[in-house]
């Protein structure tokens, strides 16, 4: 209702009897419909008459809501082949989503589970480390061969050899092919 309907309408109440004519319907108001667009897809006023004349709209009523089940067994049965069509889309849609959702759903519980598997690793690794024994620290390796006696036998073959230190592996090889003495 509009402004100007409004107060049309508070004008013939006080033509034909006031507020009290309106409470008992006893107003002979004309039928004048207009032409337009459909009045129940339009915000629909609520008046209430007080001394500040608040006048709200109201929003038409939602339709009533339909299972998607039944939605779509209309929709397949409509006689429109563009309806008909609409809930085939739809059902492939509605497909795609519950394959995704539950997609979703099994890579969250997935996490879940990988993050408690993490913690409870974590868990146990710390507890061996406090059950094992200590680890021996890793010192020098003893040769397996005699220095000196490789020192000897290349000075007295005239292979070159360090005086000190490491003897080169070159030397040792030459050494074992010679003497028949085991790798190591």
């Amino acid at each position: 209702m509009t402004v100007a309907a409004l107060r049309r309408l508070l004008e013939e109440i006080d033509h034909q009897g006031g507020p009290e004519a309106a409470r008992h319907w006893r107003l002979h108001l004309p039928d004048d419909h207009q032409e337009g667009p459909d009045p129940m897809s339009q915000p629909t006023p609520d008046v209430q008459l007080k001394a500040d004349a608040d006048i709200r709209l109201r929003a038409a009523a939602e339709p009533p809501t339909i299972p998607v089940g039944q939605l779509l067994k209309w929709g397949d049965d409509h006689h429109d082949a563009e309806v008909q069509d609409q809930a085939a889309r739809a059902r492939v849609l509605l497909g795609g989503l519950r394959r995704r959702h539950a997609a979703d759903q099994e890579l969250t519980a997935m996490a879940d589970e990988r993050a408690q598997l993490e913690k409870r690793l974590a868990e146990i690794q710390a507890r061996e480390a406090e059950l094992a024994p200590p680890k021996k620290k890793a010192g020098r390796a003893t040769p397996s061969y005699d220095a000196k006696a490789v020192r000897a036998w290349a000075a007295e073959t005239g292979v070159d050899c360090p005086p000190r230190g490491r003897v080169p592996k070159a030397v040792l090889d030459q050494w074992r092919a010679a003497t028949g003495a085991p790798a190591a």
